[in-house]
């Protein structure tokens, strides 16, 4: 039986090593998490008066900023599901807001996450900018303060 050269050992361990990690990567289906239901009127469903949280959302460079509590969700190429899928914010982690595509002012999240589906903001990470969906997020900062971007990238400034 013939030995093997240490780089061919080394070769085939770090290959054997990636081949591991992408069979061990958790699949998403980030965008499909529902929020949980929100009491109205004070109403709590039997269920102890949640607290605020401890630790404040650090504002973003846009004085507008999101982080993903309740579950990772899909970051897409367009404000709608019917845009693909172009990366992924896990639980907790933060990220900057640019922009969103103007729904009515003061208009809030429902219980019904289908109800809030025309409601997205643009978010950017590094120099990569795409689509979420507003209520999958805990927003910091005045959204109205960025400006309204449509579908085709055109930006329209709310002052």
């Amino acid at each position: 039986m013939r030995k093997l050269k240490p780089s061919h050992l080394l070769w085939i361990a770090s290959f054997a090593t990636l081949a591991l990690l992408f069979m061990l990567a958790p699949l998403t289906v980030a965008q499909d998490v529902q929020p949980t239901q929100t009491p109205l009127f004070g109403d709590t469903f039997g269920l102890a008066t949640p607290t605020p949280m401890e630790t404040p959302i650090p504002i973003s460079l846009t004085g507008v900023g999101g982080r993903a509590d309740r579950g990772p969700v899909a970051i897409r190429s367009g404000p709608g599901l019917e845009f693909p899928r172009i990366g992924r914010l896990g639980t907790g982690r933060l990220i900057d807001i640019v922009g969103w595509n103007g729904w009515e002012r003061g208009r809030d999240c429902t219980p019904d996450f289908q109800n809030d589906l025309d409601m997205w903001v643009q978010v950017q990470v590094g120099e990569t900018r795409g689509w979420v969906a507003r209520c999958v997020l805990t927003i910091t900062g005045r959204l109205t303060d960025l400006p309204i971007i449509t579908a085709s990238g055109d930006r329209i400034l709310q002052r």
